[in-house]
């Protein structure tokens, strides 16, 4: 409920959302990810009915079906419903208000709130009430107020705050108040104060980046209790992958764990993310690649690459790019003024290097070099632009960021 395209097309943005992330996943990562959909939805489905519109058709009421038999659990008599949640409960809407319903269709909540989000695991939902139009902020054009409610339609969080959600630590909400952020318990008592201008809770609900002006530390949750596991200061800190969160201080980069322990010296003058356990860090003006606990795994000499696809990473070194593995061997020679990946039209795809102005295709499967003037025009991993009869557009592959991120 975060803008007014959230709450009137939440459906479309979700899939909005949902198609920009998904385009930008590499192959094998699309092929994962809908095997684990159709899973989730399945596990999901066998449990609670699922959205449709009467006669399929969108202007008319909806209810919900049983999605292997098609056949209606709740008769659709409302103007608009939204997915059961985690306690069994769903929004539905009548004459533009929300409300809720349990899974036997039975209204134990009347539609009084102008927008409403699902209980979550511990039991509130948030809620929206329209605003006074006739005063309208010049930095918030829209004066709605965001409070949050029980299981009982008790209003458990009052409606003080610009925004609230409930991506926060567990028992938690993150709201914004006036102009800054903080966090309030299901109660809504304040247990982070409202002071920050950003407020990062990680997905694992263990730890937050928090950002007050020009200052930022890291808060974690734990037997209730809020610390700093790095303290505010100056400092620049961005969540890693592995449980690892990158954190700066004195102009060099190191790694905390999510318990605020430095596990990675502060010694590096660059930083990257983990991608496979491994990740690409500058020391001495040369870049190299350290394991989750810090242990050099590729040698601090190289002058710029790439990250790790399919255990082989572009390097420039010396002037010359070539390519090697997780164990520094090389598979390609650093003779070349350029490398560059391509994947159409399908898959392998393969490598175009430049030497010496001339270029050059590596198959991906034999990792034979040609003359790009030699190749097999029939080959369906090569492509050649008929307009201009030079190399291969190349088209980047998105990288793929760790699941814990």
């Amino acid at each position: 409920m975060r803008s007014s395209f959230n709450r009137d097309f939440p459906v479309l943005n979700c899939l909005s959302s949902f198609k920009f992330q998904f385009l930008h996943l590499s192959h094998m990562k699309k092929i994962t990810v809908l095997f684990f959909l159709l899973l989730s939805f399945g596990a999901w489905a066998q449990k609670y009915p699922v959205p449709a519109h009467q006669d399929d058709d969108i202007m008319k009421p909806m209810g919900f079906k049983n999605p292997e038999t098609g056949k209606w659990v709740i008769p659709p008599t409302f103007d608009y419903v939204k997915e059961f949640g985690p306690k069994g409960t769903a929004v539905v809407y009548r004459n533009g208000k929300a409300g809720f319903i349990d899974k036997k269709g039975l209204l134990f909540i009347s539609p009084v709130y102008d927008d409403a989000e699902n209980f979550n695991e511990d039991g509130i939902a948030v809620v929206r009430r329209a605003g006074n139009f006739d005063k309208v902020d010049a930095h918030m054009p829209s004066n709605d107020r965001f409070g949050a409610i029980d299981m009982s339609g008790k209003l458990v969080i009052p409606y003080v705050f610009r925004e609230l959600n409930d991506n926060s630590f567990k028992g938690t909400l993150v709201g914004k108040r006036d102009y800054a952020w903080g966090i309030v318990d299901i109660r809504g008592k304040i247990v982070v104060p409202f002071k920050y201008t950003m407020i990062n809770v990680h997905k694992s609900r263990e730890v937050a980046i928090v950002r007050h002006d020009s200052t930022v530390g890291v808060i974690r949750h734990a037997d209730n209790a809020f610390t700093f596991i790095v303290p505010e200061g100056d400092n620049m800190a961005r969540f890693a992958g592995n449980r690892r969160i990158s954190v700066m201080k004195d102009r060099k980069y190191g790694y905390v764990d999510f318990e605020g322990n430095l596990v990675i010296p502060y010694e590096f003058s660059q930083f990257s993310v983990f991608r496979k356990g491994l990740c690409m860090v500058k020391r001495n003006g040369y870049y190299g690649f350290i394991d989750t606990s810090g242990k050099t795994v590729v040698p601090f000499e190289y002058d710029g690459g790439e990250f790790f696809v399919n255990d082989s990473a572009i390097m420039l070194k010396q002037g010359k790019m070539g390519m090697i593995n997780s164990k520094n061997e090389v598979l390609v020679e650093f003779i070349y003024d350029r490398i560059s990946r391509f994947y159409f039209p399908r898959p392998p795809g393969g490598l175009v290097l430049i030497k010496q102005g001339i270029w050059h295709y590596m198959d991906p499967t034999t990792h034979e070099v040609k003359v790009w003037e030699d190749f097999d025009l029939n080959n369906p991993n090569f492509y050649r632009d008929p307009k201009k009869d030079k190399a291969p557009k190349e088209k980047a592959k998105p990288e793929e960021e760790e699941d814990d991120e």
